[in-house]
């Protein structure tokens, strides 16, 4: 498997090397908050076979949000979920001439703010993108926010602590530290799938998640 992930953390990098992954560092973009800066969910989008990166958005990126999550929207089961006000036009034209349905969600960090299990069930702290999902028939589970770090701000999300290979869930950091823990381990094991835990020595961090683009 190949992936698009924060190039900040080399000590990540490596654990995902050695479980037989192709990683593809993430470069610097300066005009984010730092914290942000390596973000791959703020850098690369894919839908379907289509990658989407920041240079070739038709808008500019800027530091501040929502200018800042042009490509930080969520594709699944056919749907691009996003705040789509944010979102980058070159995105939302593929999606309408593709038959994607767009569906508009308040939060900014879709992509950041959700873990997927599988394209039926995930896993998020946002009210809004719960009340989306289920309304299309997507199975979720609601936990408490915060206790994830991302230096810089009050906390970081559950997707950008984590990424999906197969029925493989990746956690950046310790998830054992999560109040959640318990709940968020039993639902990925009811949906047939497992937990990895990445540097178990280091808190739960956002980094951005991972883009998958090629297995």
């Amino acid at each position: 498997m190949t992936v698009i992930m924060s190039g900040e953390y080399s000590e990540l990098v490596s654990a995902m090397e050695e479980r037989g992954n192709n990683v593809i560092p993430t470069k610097c973009v300066s005009c984010f908050h730092q914290p942000e800066q390596f973000h791959a969910d703020m850098q690369v989008l894919r839908i379907r076979d289509r990658i989407f990166t920041l240079d070739k958005c038709r808008w500019k990126p800027s530091r501040d949000y929502p200018n800042n999550v042009l490509l930080n929207c969520l594709f699944l089961g056919n749907r691009l979920y996003g705040k789509l006000s944010a979102n980058d036009e070159t995105v939302l034209e593929y999606c309408n001439e593709h038959g994607i349905e767009l569906v508009n969600v308040n939060q900014g960090y879709t992509r950041c703010s959700t873990l997927v299990v599988n394209d039926n069930a995930v896993i998020t702290a946002d009210l809004s993108i719960e009340k989306a999902m289920k309304q299309n028939g997507v199975e979720v589970l609601r936990i408490s926010p915060g206790q994830i770090r991302l230096e810089g701000f009050d906390y970081g999300f559950i997707g950008g602590c984590s990424g999906r290979i197969g029925n493989t869930i990746f956690f950046f950091g310790n998830i054992k530290m999560h109040s959640d823990y318990s709940g968020i381990k039993d639902y990925i094991m009811q949906h047939n799938s497992k937990i990895e835990i990445l540097c178990d020595n280091m808190p739960l961090t956002d980094i951005g998640g991972f883009v998958e683009v090629e297995r």
